[in-house]
């Protein structure tokens, strides 16, 4: 049986889910159940979605469009706001389900900080979880996930080769 365990990675440095997906790995590795919920991201072609909807183990499923708009007005917004609500619910019901071992919440910090999900809901749902290891990512994190989490982990961006003009690779950031 597994012991319920709340781990948070956040900040502005990159590998949050790149440390997420390694537990993920972990996991599969124990033979765990595994559902992957992945908000904000529009990428469907990723390194990580292609290897691991390989394995029967796992569950994925993306409720991203991308880049939010800066402006919450814009009406470019209500895609973003659509996707994340069934994200949300699937989100809710995974951590709710006997069938998972491991739930990742990919960028749920992320949507949980600029209000395209709603937080409290989601608290409660993590709190509620039984029995299941629970991954969240995202930059800034609110308070209350952080809170709610048994570890936490930030990352802290340095340097990184976007900065000297470095664009997107597959097997670095895809």
């Amino acid at each position: 049986m597994t012991q319920k365990r709340v781990l948070l990675f956040t900040g502005d440095g990159k590998g949050k889910s790149t440390a997420a997906f390694g537990m993920l790995s972990r996991a599969i590795g124990h033979g765990m159940k595994a559902r992957v919920i992945q908000f904000v991201k529009a990428q469907e072609g990723v390194g990580e979605v292609l290897f691991f909807t390989r394995f029967e183990e796992v569950e994925w499923d993306h409720y991203g469009k991308g880049f939010l708009p800066t402006d919450p007005e814009s009406p470019m917004m209500q895609k973003h706001l659509e996707a994340a609500e069934f994200g949300f619910e699937e989100a809710i019901d995974a951590l709710a389900s006997d069938e998972y071992d491991f739930v990742l919440l990919d960028e749920v910090c992320y949507a949980a900080s600029k209000g395209i999900i709603p937080l409290e809901p989601l608290i409660k749902a993590i709190v509620d979880a039984d029995d299941k290891i629970i991954v969240l990512t995202g930059r800034n994190a609110p308070q209350a996930l952080i809170d709610v989490a048994d570890t936490v982990t930030e990352m802290k961006m340095v340097k990184h080769g976007y900065e000297q003009g470095l664009l997107s690779q597959a097997g670095v950031e895809e």
